[in-house]
C-alpha cells in the first residue's frame, strides 16, 4: 500500500468516515499491510544473521553457508512501473498434467502469512540463544539459521507473489463480473460427476474476438500468413528482437501441407512516460494508433486485453507465456477456467481449473498453437 494511500485511509477513519472502498481493495491493503511487517522482521534477522557473520574468525566464516545482499529480502515499494521489462526465459512444453484445481483468496494469503509468522518466531527465538553458546556449537546453529531464513525468504517471495496475484484478478472480477459469473458456472460444470467437456470448450473459449488490423496472406496455396502489425513504446532492441522471434516461433502450425504462420510487424512510438512511473496500463494503452496491437510496459502482472495490447511486468517472462499472451491479441480468450465466490467484506476468492484442453490458450506451459486457432482467426474474418 503507497504512503499516500495509507495517508488517505487513516485520514478517512480518523474523520469517522466509512472506507467506500470495494471489499477486496480494503481487504487487499489489510493483508498487504500485514505484509509488510513480517517482511520487516524477516529483514531484521537477515541483517542480524550478516552481523554475527562478520564477528566470526574467517576460518570459521568460510565453514557457513553463504548468506548475501541477494539473499535479502526485496524493498517493501512495489517494483513494478513504465519501462521496467521482464526477462524472457526459455520454456519448452512441461508435458500434460492431469487437471489441476487451485484457489486464492485474501484469507487464504492471510493464513500463510500467519504460518510464516510462527515460523520467524522460531528462528527470532533461535537467534537469541546463539549468545549462550561458542565454538563449533555456535557455528553449527548460525549455519542452521542461514538455512533457515533461506527457507522463510523462498516462502516469503510466494506469498508476495500471490498478493499481485490476488489484486490483479479481483480487480478484473469486478471490471467484468458478467464474464466471471459465466466462467464459475463453466468451472462448476467441470468439477461435477458428469462434466459436459465439448460444452466447456464452447463456453470457454468460443469464437475469437479478431481485430480488424489483423490481415492474412494466402498468395501461397500451401502457406497461410497472418501479418499482425505491432506499435511499441519499449526502446530495448535486444529485448524487442527476442519477444518477436519468440512469439513467431510458437504461434506456427502444420496440418498437412499447409503452414500456418505469424509475421510481426514491429511500429515505433515515443514514449510518454518515465521510466518507473506508475500507469493506467488500459488508458496508456488507449492512446496508441487503432490499427494495430500494442505492446507495452507498466503493468503489475504481465496481462492482456483481447484484441488489444500486451502489458508487461518485471520478474521471469516464459517465452510460452508471452506466446499466451499474444493470443489474446489475436482475439482469443483464457481457455483455462477461472471462477470466483463472493467472500463478502473478505474479497473474493479466485477458482483456477487448468490444462482441461491442449492448447497454448488453456494450458500455456504444456498446450501447443493448434491449425484450429488459425482456422478460427480466418473464420472470424470471413
Amino acid at each position: 500500500m503507497s504512503l499516500i494511500a495509507s495517508l488517505g485511509l487513516l485520514l478517512a477513519l480518523t474523520a469517522g468516515q466509512s472506507d467506500e472502498r470495494p471489499a477486496y481493495a480494503r481487504e487487499g491493503d489489510r493483508v498487504e499491510q500485514e505484509f509488510g511487517v513480517y517482511r520487516d522482521r524477516l529483514n531484521a534477522l537477515f541483517m542480524s544473521l550478516r552481523g554475527m557473520i562478520d564477528q566470526q574468525t574467517p576460518s570459521a566464516a568460510a565453514t557457513l553457508p553463504r548468506l548475501q545482499l541477494q539473499d535479502a529480502p526485496p524493498p517493501t515499494a512495489a517494483r513494478f512501473g513504465f519501462g521496467v521489462l521482464p526477462r524472457i526465459v526459455d520454456a519448452p512444453p512441461a508435458g500434460t498434467p492431469p487437471v489441476s484445481v487451485f484457489s486464492y483468496s485474501w484469507p487464504i494469503t492471510d493464513g500463510y502469512i500467519a504460518a510464516e509468522n510462527i515460523r520467524l518466531d522460531q528462528a527470532e527465538e533461535d537467534l537469541h540463544t546463539v549468545s549462550n553458546l561458542s565454538g563449533d556449537a555456535k557455528i553449527a546453529r548460525i549455519g542452521d539459521l542461514i538455512l533457515e531464513y533461506r527457507k522463510l525468504l523462498t516462502y516469503q517471495r510466494t506469498i508476495d507473489q500471490y498478493i499481485q496475484y490476488n489484486q490483479f484478478w479481483q480487480r478484473s472480477i469486478v471490471q467484468d463480473r458478467a464474464r466471471f459469473d459465466q466462467l464459475t458456472k463453466v468451472y462448476d460444470l467441470m468439477k461435477s460427476d458428469e462434466p459436459d467437456t465439448a460444452q466447456a470448450i464452447r463456453d470457454v473459449l468460443g469464437k475469437p474476438d479478431v481485430p480488424s488490423f489483423i490481415k492474412v496472406d494466402k498468395t501461397a496455396k500451401d502457406r497461410v500468413v497472418i501479418h499482425v502489425p505491432l506499435y511499441t513504446d519499449i526502446e530495448d532492441e535486444e529485448f524487442l528482437t527476442k519477444a518477436k522471434g519468440a512469439i513467431e516461433e510458437l504461434w506456427q502450425a502444420q496440418d498437412g501441407d499447409t503452414s500456418y504462420l505469424l509475421e510481426i510487424e514491429l511500429r515505433k512510438v515515443t514514449p510518454v512516460a518515465q521510466r518507473g512511473d506508475r500507469i493506467d496500463v488500459r488508458a496508456h494503452a488507449a492512446k496508441f494508433p487503432e490499427d494495430g496491437a500494442v505492446l507495452t510496459t507498466g503493468a503489475q502482472t504481465t496481462h492482456s486485453l483481447v484484441g488489444r495490447y500486451v502489458a508487461l511486468a518485471p520478474g521471469d517472462l516464459s517465452t510460452r507465456t508471452l506466446a499466451h499472451e499474444f493470443g489474446h491479441v489475436l482475439g482469443f480468450r483464457d481457455g483455462y477456467i477461472r471462477g470466483y465466490r463472493d467472500l463478502g467484506d473478505r474479497g473474493f476468492e479466485i477458482l483456477e481449473l487448468t490444462s482441461v484442453f491442449d492448447d497454448i490458450m488453456s494450458a500455456p506451459r504444456e498446450g501447443h498453437v493448434q491449425p484450429a486457432h488459425f482456422k478460427l482467426i480466418l473464420d472470424s474474418l470471413k
